[in-house]
Protein backbone atom coordinates (compact mmCIF):
# COMPACT_ATOMS: atom_id res chain seq x y z
CA UNK A 1 0.00 0.00 0.00
CA UNK A 2 1.05 3.60 -0.51
CA UNK A 3 1.68 5.74 2.54
CA UNK A 4 -1.66 6.92 3.92
CA UNK A 5 -2.21 10.10 5.93
CA UNK A 6 -4.93 10.17 8.59
CA UNK A 7 -6.14 13.35 10.25
CA UNK A 8 -7.19 13.36 13.92
CA UNK A 9 -8.87 16.62 15.05
CA UNK A 10 -9.02 17.91 18.64
CA UNK A 11 -12.22 18.75 20.50
CA UNK A 12 -13.30 21.15 23.21
CA UNK A 13 -16.17 20.92 25.66
CA UNK A 14 -17.99 24.26 25.82
CA UNK A 15 -19.55 23.05 29.05
CA UNK A 16 -19.60 19.87 31.13
CA UNK A 17 -22.33 18.98 33.60
CA UNK A 18 -22.04 15.85 35.71
CA UNK A 19 -25.40 14.17 36.26
CA UNK A 20 -24.47 11.21 38.43
CA UNK A 21 -21.99 8.37 38.88
CA UNK A 22 -22.97 5.19 37.02
CA UNK A 23 -22.00 2.18 39.15
CA UNK A 24 -22.38 -0.27 36.25
CA UNK A 25 -19.97 1.58 33.96
CA UNK A 26 -17.91 2.94 36.88
CA UNK A 27 -17.98 6.32 35.18
CA UNK A 28 -19.70 9.66 35.66
CA UNK A 29 -22.68 10.35 33.41
CA UNK A 30 -22.25 13.79 31.83
CA UNK A 31 -23.92 16.24 29.48
CA UNK A 32 -21.76 18.49 27.34
CA UNK A 33 -21.63 20.58 24.18
CA UNK A 34 -18.66 19.56 22.03
CA UNK A 35 -17.09 20.97 18.88
CA UNK A 36 -14.13 19.66 16.89
CA UNK A 37 -11.17 21.95 16.17
CA UNK A 38 -8.84 22.16 13.20
CA UNK A 39 -5.79 21.63 15.38
CA UNK A 40 -4.98 18.02 14.62
CA UNK A 41 -2.67 15.03 14.98
CA UNK A 42 -1.31 13.51 11.79
CA UNK A 43 -0.95 9.74 11.46
CA UNK A 44 1.05 8.22 8.61
CA UNK A 45 0.45 4.55 7.81
CA UNK A 46 2.67 2.36 5.64
CA UNK A 47 3.47 -1.30 5.03
CA UNK A 48 5.72 -3.10 7.49
CA UNK A 49 6.73 -6.61 8.50
CA UNK A 50 5.15 -6.17 11.94
CA UNK A 51 3.04 -3.75 13.93
CA UNK A 52 5.07 -0.64 14.79
CA UNK A 53 3.74 2.55 16.39
CA UNK A 54 5.93 5.62 16.95
CA UNK A 55 4.83 8.93 18.49
CA UNK A 56 6.44 12.33 18.00
CA UNK A 57 5.50 15.48 19.91
CA UNK A 58 5.02 18.92 18.34
CA UNK A 59 8.79 19.46 18.61
CA UNK A 60 9.30 16.23 16.63
CA UNK A 61 10.79 14.41 19.63
CA UNK A 62 9.92 10.75 20.16
CA UNK A 63 7.57 10.22 23.10
CA UNK A 64 6.59 7.06 24.93
CA UNK A 65 2.96 6.80 26.01
CA UNK A 66 1.97 4.66 29.00
CA UNK A 67 -1.51 4.09 27.61
CA UNK A 68 -1.15 3.60 23.86
CA UNK A 69 -4.73 3.92 22.61
CA UNK A 70 -3.73 3.21 19.01
CA UNK A 71 -2.26 -0.14 20.02
CA UNK A 72 -5.35 -0.78 22.15
CA UNK A 73 -7.59 0.00 19.17
CA UNK A 74 -5.68 -2.29 16.81
CA UNK A 75 -5.63 -5.12 19.37
CA UNK A 76 -9.38 -4.71 19.90
CA UNK A 77 -10.03 -4.71 16.16
CA UNK A 78 -7.86 -7.75 15.38
CA UNK A 79 -9.48 -9.78 18.16
CA UNK A 80 -13.01 -8.71 17.22
CA UNK A 81 -12.69 -9.33 13.47
CA UNK A 82 -10.04 -12.08 13.45
CA UNK A 83 -7.58 -9.96 11.50
CA UNK A 84 -3.84 -9.45 11.84
CA UNK A 85 -2.62 -5.91 11.35
CA UNK A 86 1.04 -5.53 10.36
CA UNK A 87 1.62 -1.87 9.60
CA UNK A 88 3.83 1.04 10.58
CA UNK A 89 2.09 3.98 12.25
CA UNK A 90 3.95 7.27 12.63
CA UNK A 91 1.97 9.67 14.83
CA UNK A 92 2.70 13.40 15.03
CA UNK A 93 1.03 14.62 18.24
CA UNK A 94 0.13 18.25 17.65
CA UNK A 95 -2.77 17.94 20.11
CA UNK A 96 -1.38 18.38 23.64
CA UNK A 97 -1.66 15.20 25.71
CA UNK A 98 -3.55 15.32 29.00
CA UNK A 99 -5.35 18.65 28.49
CA UNK A 100 -8.94 17.56 27.86
CA UNK A 101 -8.72 18.02 24.08
CA UNK A 102 -9.54 14.43 23.12
CA UNK A 103 -6.38 13.60 21.18
CA UNK A 104 -6.32 9.96 22.25
CA UNK A 105 -9.99 9.37 21.47
CA UNK A 106 -9.57 11.10 18.13
CA UNK A 107 -6.57 8.90 17.28
CA UNK A 108 -8.61 5.80 18.15
CA UNK A 109 -11.47 6.94 15.92
CA UNK A 110 -9.14 7.65 12.98
CA UNK A 111 -7.42 4.27 13.30
CA UNK A 112 -10.72 2.42 13.66
CA UNK A 113 -12.11 3.99 10.48
CA UNK A 114 -8.89 3.20 8.63
CA UNK A 115 -8.92 -0.45 9.73
CA UNK A 116 -12.46 -1.00 8.45
CA UNK A 117 -11.36 0.16 5.01
CA UNK A 118 -8.00 -1.63 5.08
CA UNK A 119 -9.52 -4.99 6.11
CA UNK A 120 -12.66 -4.47 3.98
CA UNK A 121 -15.11 -4.46 6.88
CA UNK A 122 -18.28 -2.38 6.94
CA UNK A 123 -17.80 1.13 8.32
CA UNK A 124 -21.22 1.10 9.99
CA UNK A 125 -19.69 -1.09 12.72
CA UNK A 126 -18.07 2.09 14.07
CA UNK A 127 -21.11 3.11 16.12
CA UNK A 128 -21.09 -0.08 18.18
CA UNK A 129 -17.31 -0.58 18.31
CA UNK A 130 -16.20 2.96 19.23
CA UNK A 131 -17.76 3.07 22.75
CA UNK A 132 -16.04 -0.22 23.60
CA UNK A 133 -12.66 1.47 23.10
CA UNK A 134 -13.38 4.73 24.93
CA UNK A 135 -16.37 6.83 25.94
CA UNK A 136 -15.34 9.82 23.75
CA UNK A 137 -14.34 7.90 20.62
CA UNK A 138 -17.85 8.01 19.16
CA UNK A 139 -17.75 11.84 19.13
CA UNK A 140 -15.23 11.68 16.28
CA UNK A 141 -17.56 9.82 13.93
CA UNK A 142 -17.71 13.09 11.96
CA UNK A 143 -16.82 16.78 12.36
CA UNK A 144 -20.24 18.17 13.32
CA UNK A 145 -20.88 19.87 16.72
CA UNK A 146 -22.57 17.52 19.16
CA UNK A 147 -24.36 17.40 22.50
CA UNK A 148 -23.43 14.53 24.82
CA UNK A 149 -26.23 13.27 27.03
CA UNK A 150 -25.12 10.35 29.12
CA UNK A 151 -22.60 7.63 28.36
CA UNK A 152 -21.74 6.79 24.75
CA UNK A 153 -24.64 8.83 23.34
CA UNK A 154 -24.88 12.12 21.49
CA UNK A 155 -27.19 14.33 19.47
CA UNK A 156 -26.16 16.77 16.77
CA UNK A 157 -26.16 20.40 17.85
CA UNK A 158 -28.30 22.75 15.77
CA UNK A 159 -26.99 25.87 17.46
CA UNK A 160 -25.47 28.46 15.14
CA UNK A 161 -21.93 29.43 16.13
CA UNK A 162 -21.07 31.79 13.29
CA UNK A 163 -20.44 34.59 15.78
CA UNK A 164 -16.95 33.17 16.27
CA UNK A 165 -14.48 31.11 14.31
CA UNK A 166 -11.05 31.70 15.79
CA UNK A 167 -10.30 30.27 19.20
CA UNK A 168 -7.21 30.16 21.40
CA UNK A 169 -6.24 27.30 23.70
CA UNK A 170 -4.17 28.23 26.78
CA UNK A 171 -2.03 25.33 28.06
CA UNK A 172 -0.34 25.52 31.48
CA UNK A 173 2.78 23.42 32.00
CA UNK A 174 1.17 21.01 34.42
CA UNK A 175 -1.35 18.48 33.18
CA UNK A 176 -4.34 17.04 35.03
CA UNK A 177 -4.87 13.31 35.34
CA UNK A 178 -8.49 12.67 34.37
CA UNK A 179 -8.87 9.98 37.02
CA UNK A 180 -7.67 12.33 39.76
CA UNK A 181 -9.99 15.14 38.65
CA UNK A 182 -13.07 12.92 38.63
CA UNK A 183 -12.12 11.35 41.96
CA UNK A 184 -11.72 14.79 43.52
CA UNK A 185 -15.10 15.85 42.15
CA UNK A 186 -16.72 12.66 43.46
CA UNK A 187 -15.36 13.29 46.97
CA UNK A 188 -15.84 17.07 47.10
CA UNK A 189 -18.70 17.93 44.74
CA UNK A 190 -20.90 19.14 47.59
CA UNK A 191 -18.47 21.99 48.25
CA UNK A 192 -19.27 25.08 46.23
CA UNK A 193 -17.78 28.54 45.99
CA UNK A 194 -19.15 31.37 43.87
CA UNK A 195 -15.70 32.48 42.68
CA UNK A 196 -15.26 29.10 40.99
CA UNK A 197 -18.50 29.35 38.99
CA UNK A 198 -18.02 27.78 35.58
CA UNK A 199 -19.92 26.00 32.83
CA UNK A 200 -17.67 23.01 33.56
CA UNK A 201 -18.42 21.18 36.82
CA UNK A 202 -14.81 19.95 36.96
CA UNK A 203 -13.24 23.42 37.02
CA UNK A 204 -13.12 23.65 40.81
CA UNK A 205 -11.47 20.23 41.13
CA UNK A 206 -8.92 21.21 38.50
CA UNK A 207 -8.12 24.34 40.50
CA UNK A 208 -7.70 22.39 43.71
CA UNK A 209 -5.24 19.96 42.10
CA UNK A 210 -3.40 22.37 39.81
CA UNK A 211 -2.28 25.70 41.30
CA UNK A 212 -0.85 26.94 38.01
CA UNK A 213 -4.16 26.34 36.24
CA UNK A 214 -6.04 28.06 39.07
CA UNK A 215 -3.88 31.18 38.87
CA UNK A 216 -4.24 31.49 35.09
CA UNK A 217 -7.97 30.74 35.13
CA UNK A 218 -8.67 33.31 37.84
CA UNK A 219 -6.57 35.89 36.01
CA UNK A 220 -8.52 35.36 32.78
CA UNK A 221 -11.83 35.35 34.65
CA UNK A 222 -11.33 39.06 35.29
CA UNK A 223 -11.69 39.58 31.52
CA UNK A 224 -14.88 37.53 31.07
CA UNK A 225 -16.77 40.47 29.52
CA UNK A 226 -14.20 40.54 26.68
CA UNK A 227 -14.75 36.90 25.65
CA UNK A 228 -17.30 35.33 23.34
CA UNK A 229 -16.31 31.92 24.67
CA UNK A 230 -14.35 31.11 27.82
CA UNK A 231 -13.92 28.01 29.94
CA UNK A 232 -12.08 24.80 30.70
CA UNK A 233 -12.35 21.91 28.24
CA UNK A 234 -13.10 18.41 29.50
CA UNK A 235 -11.12 17.53 32.60
CA UNK A 236 -8.66 20.29 31.68
CA UNK A 237 -6.45 22.06 32.30
CA UNK A 238 -6.77 23.69 28.88
CA UNK A 239 -8.58 27.02 28.79
CA UNK A 240 -10.33 28.13 25.60
CA UNK A 241 -10.82 31.78 24.64
CA UNK A 242 -12.64 33.52 21.84
CA UNK A 243 -12.50 37.32 21.80
CA UNK A 244 -15.07 39.96 20.98
CA UNK A 245 -12.51 42.48 19.73
CA UNK A 246 -9.12 42.21 18.05
CA UNK A 247 -7.69 44.92 20.31
CA UNK A 248 -8.58 42.92 23.43
CA UNK A 249 -7.27 39.76 21.84
CA UNK A 250 -3.85 41.33 21.32
CA UNK A 251 -3.78 42.90 24.78
CA UNK A 252 -4.77 39.79 26.73
CA UNK A 253 -2.55 37.40 24.77
CA UNK A 254 0.35 39.80 25.23
CA UNK A 255 -0.32 39.82 28.99
CA UNK A 256 -0.42 36.02 29.12
CA UNK A 257 2.95 35.86 27.38
CA UNK A 258 4.30 38.47 29.79
CA UNK A 259 3.01 37.04 33.08
CA UNK A 260 3.14 33.34 32.13
CA UNK A 261 6.01 33.03 29.61
CA UNK A 262 6.15 29.22 29.78
CA UNK A 263 2.47 28.77 28.92
CA UNK A 264 1.76 27.39 25.44
CA UNK A 265 -0.88 29.15 23.34
CA UNK A 266 -2.48 27.38 20.38
CA UNK A 267 -4.70 29.12 17.82
CA UNK A 268 -7.31 27.14 15.93
CA UNK A 269 -10.65 27.23 14.12
CA UNK A 270 -13.64 24.98 14.64
CA UNK A 271 -15.58 22.71 12.30
CA UNK A 272 -19.20 23.82 12.19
Amino acid sequence: MNKTKLISPAKINFDLKIKYYDENYEKHKISSKVVLLKIKDLIFVSDHSKLQITYHDYNNKIINLKNDIIKKTITFFDQRYNTRTKLKFLVHKNIPIGYGLGGGSSNAASILKFLYKYHQIKLNNFKKDAPLIGSDVLLFIDKHPKIIDGLNKFNYSKAKMNSWKKIFIILPLKQNLTKNIYNHYKNHNSQTNSKYNSQNNLTRSSMMLNKEFKEIFMYLSSYRRDFLKFGMSGSGPSIFLSFKQISKERQILRNINKFYPLVRIEKSLYFG
